[in-house]
């Protein structure tokens, strides 16, 4: 029984998938991996690997309605101003923001996402990882769209990014709920059905509960901090099948009912975003 990362509370154990063994903190509920990757191996992989794996993803479109409800959400809360996409990709998300009157930079690894958002787009991406990046000005606003839980120490990112941000700056997160997919993978699994659920799940370094993530941003200088059921993606996955878009479409919108009915207390959608205000 490995102790927790962040706290170093006693972590019980939680769920096993594939090779992948998960135990869950007792003191500030961080689901994580009993042996994590180191964080050399997790920055080659999306240095050299992520492209061709995950470009697809966010081209052509497809997840254009999420990013305008992300700077929705966002721009409702600061306006527009300095914003710093961590993970940026090609930098799709970047380009919604820059019609919006943002003014924009992103950091990303990916050397080919990165070669795509420059010669394509003419975006201002730093190539490399959010430890090594250095910039003398602060910003407005700071996103980690689906990146923080791929991160082997999640806590040092925020540290990096409320360092980067103005006083009363606004941090967005938005990442898989993991008490959502652990739970659905182990009633696939009683069901004997988890080889066929798994591929519609998500777990990487760490899984987030709504818990851990405040936990998380008020020990680092966070305040104000909301957590909301998020929308869908828009992805590959539910484009290429019409059953399971049905049912996430359906699961998206009684998540939205349940944060209205429930004040958001309510927190049981695939996927959560959290807004959050440097104090």
């Amino acid at each position: 029984m490995k102790n927790c990362p962040y706290c170093k509370a006693p972590g019980k154990f939680y769920f096993k998938i594939s090779s992948r063994t998960y135990n869950r903190c007792s003191g500030c509920d961080l689901i994580y991996k009993e042996s994590q990757d180191s964080y050399d191996k997790v920055v080659a992989h999306y240095r050299n690997d992520y492209f061709e794996q995950y470009s697809a993803d966010q081209m052509g479109g497809k997840r254009d309605r999420l990013f305008d409800k992300i700077l929705g959400l966002i721009e409702k809360r600061s306006g527009t101003g300095r914003l710093l996409d961590i993970g940026a990709g090609c930098g799709v998300f970047l380009v919604a923001a820059q019609k919006r009157g943002w003014e924009v930079k992103g950091i990303e690894p990916s050397i080919q996402s990165v070669e795509v958002a420059q010669g394509q787009y003419g975006l201002d991406i730093y190539n490399g990882t959010l430890q090594e990046y250095d910039e003398n000005g602060k910003f407005d606003v700071i996103t980690f769209i689906n990146v923080l839980d791929h991160s082997v120490e999640p806590w040092k990112e925020i540290d990096k990014a409320s360092l980067l941000l103005k006083s009363g700056g606004i941090l967005y997160l938005r990442f898989p709920n993991g008490l959502f997919h652990s739970f659905l993978f182990k009633v696939s699994k009683k069901l004997n059905i988890e080889q066929t659920i798994a591929k519609f799940l998500v777990f990487h370094e760490c899984c987030f509960t709504p818990r851990f993530i405040r936990r998380l941003l008020s020990d680092y200088g966070f305040g104000n901090i909301e957590v909301y059921n998020a929308s869908l993606s828009g992805g590959s996955l539910i484009s290429s099948f019409p059953l399971f878009s049905f049912i996430t479409r359906s699961i998206e919108i009684m998540g939205k009912l349940t944060d209205l009915v429930s004040g958001g207390r309510v927190l049981w959608g695939p996927s959560l975003e959290v807004v959050a205000r440097k104090r």
